[in-house]
């Protein structure tokens, strides 16, 4: 009896033990104010809880543009900001299960609308390094005329279809739409795209009203580049221009608030009778894609002015849900000594990817701020005979190998790296020659994450 009772003390004991010294989930959170006046200073906090966890720790905050981010009480930790990026890392994090920095958002006098900030904190367990992300989180800057953003099912709304032009028609007439009843989802989202005659005689412009009933967060305008034709940006509304693989095409990562954009580019070529623009919007709604694809639409000749107005058709849903690997980066001080060698570094070229957009993946495989670190250096130490990139980015030289067009073959080529003894090698994204996350990558490019 006694030996039982013994037993069970035990048991009990372990299981109480168990449940104090339990690391439990790391999480960070933030807190922020739902609405900052441009031009003002305000204080916020992320609350780091992180149980028994020990040791070397870093908290990332990444804010839009128009916005930084200066120290309040960092907890000990070492902090910078650069780039839209504010970073505190510790050698040792605090010893508190539970902690609160303090930071100060500072507001441009030019930033408005709603805007995302995210955050994430990188520890390491058990050799490997470990992130946890932040919720997004949402703050109006400016008066907050934001548009409403619905949430109910989406009812019949009429459909303007896509009326009938006569390429011989007046310079002064204005396209008839035609309206139906329809049962399409999101009918709210229209584009009118209208093509006029440009200064001269091989040039046109092109302009889409995009109406986006209270989108938010990632979209693309593009149209299909005819071939031998250049073209330029006119406006761009907040968004990314950029002509290659044969598309021209306009990115938003977070759409601005206003509840229309207007974009438009110069067309410059030869004018041929079988040359067609072809279009398509896409944006994020509820962690899917969904596209509109643009009827093909003949480029007029210029002596008439043709305004055609399109509408969307039925938005077709991708399942794809990505789920985000957002690159992360620890410092690395290089053990090798100087050597008296001028670096080379090559740059990352545009990306060649025919699907996706302008994105490519690679693997970094380094960051130093010594500069007697080269690419052939590295190469050395690790065994790597494939060529090896260089770009400067936050004060540091960051080291590349691989591009892909596809984030599984990234993924795996990553692996194989880090067989040769580069424990760190992670993902990174590029949006043509832009590093940005491997997230936003994987939304352009409708590609699946794989762990």
């Amino acid at each position: 009896m006694i030996k039982y009772l013994f037993v069970t003390l035990n048991s009990l004991a372990l299981f109480f033990y168990s449940l104090f010294l339990d690391n439990g989930a790391v999480t960070v959170k933030g807190n922020f104010p739902s609405q900052i006046k441009p031009g003002t200073e305000v204080t916020a906090e992320l609350i780091v809880t992180k149980g028994t966890m020990g040791g070397f720790a870093k908290l990332q905050i990444e804010v839009p543009e128009g916005v930084s981010v200066k120290e309040s009480d960092s907890k000990g930790a070492t902090f910078s900001f650069a780039s839209g990026v504010g970073k505190w890392i510790w050698t040792g994090v605090p010893s508190d299960p539970e902690f609160t920095l303090k930071l100060i958002l500072v507001a441009d006098a030019s930033v408005s609308g709603l805007k995302t900030i995210g955050a994430k904190f990188s520890y390491i367990e058990n050799n490997n390094k470990q992130i946890v992300e932040m919720p997004p989180v949402e703050v109006m800057f400016g008066d907050g005329n934001a548009p409403a953003v619905t949430t109910s099912e989406p009812v019949n709304q009429p459909v303007a279809t896509t009326p009938t032009v006569d390429p011989n028609a007046a310079k002064t007439a204005e396209p008839t739409p035609t309206v139906s009843t329809g049962d399409e989802p999101n009918s709210l989202v229209s584009v009118i795209r209208t093509i006029t005659k440009g200064a001269t005689a091989n040039e046109w412009n092109v302009n889409m009203k995009i109406k986006k009933d209270g989108i938010k967060g990632f979209a693309r305008y593009s149209d299909v580049l005819p071939e031998g034709f250049t073209a330029k940006q006119d406006k761009v509304n907040g968004s990314s221009f950029s002509v290659a693989d044969g598309k021209i095409k306009f990115v938003w990562v977070n759409v601005p608030a206003e509840p229309e954009l207007e974009v438009s580019y110069v067309l410059s070529g030869t004018y041929k009778d079988n040359i067609n623009l072809e279009g398509e919007f896409s944006y994020l709604e509820s962690n899917q894609s969904k596209f509109f694809k643009m009827p093909a639409e003949k480029l007029p000749v210029n002596e008439a002015l043709v305004s055609t107005e399109t509408k969307t058709e039925t938005p077709v849903t991708t399942t794809t849900q990505p789920v985000a690997e957002t690159k992360t980066e620890t410092p690395v001080t290089a053990t090798t000594q100087p050597v008296a060698e001028t670096k080379t570094e090559t740059p990352i070229s545009e990306p060649t990817a025919k699907t996706g957009g302008d994105v490519s993946y690679c693997v970094q495989i380094g960051a130093y701020s010594n500069s007697a670190v080269t690419s052939s250096k590295l190469g050395g130490m690790y065994g790597i005979s494939e060529n090896i990139r260089s770009e400067m980015n936050s004060g540091l030289t960051k080291f590349m190998v691989g591009k892909f067009i596809e984030y599984r073959l990234a993924r795996n080529h990553r692996e194989t790296v880090k067989g040769k003894g580069v424990n760190d090698a992670f993902v990174t994204a590029y949006n043509g020659p832009v590093r940005i996350t491997v997230q936003e990558a994987l939304m352009i490019s409708s590609q699946k994450w794989v762990r």
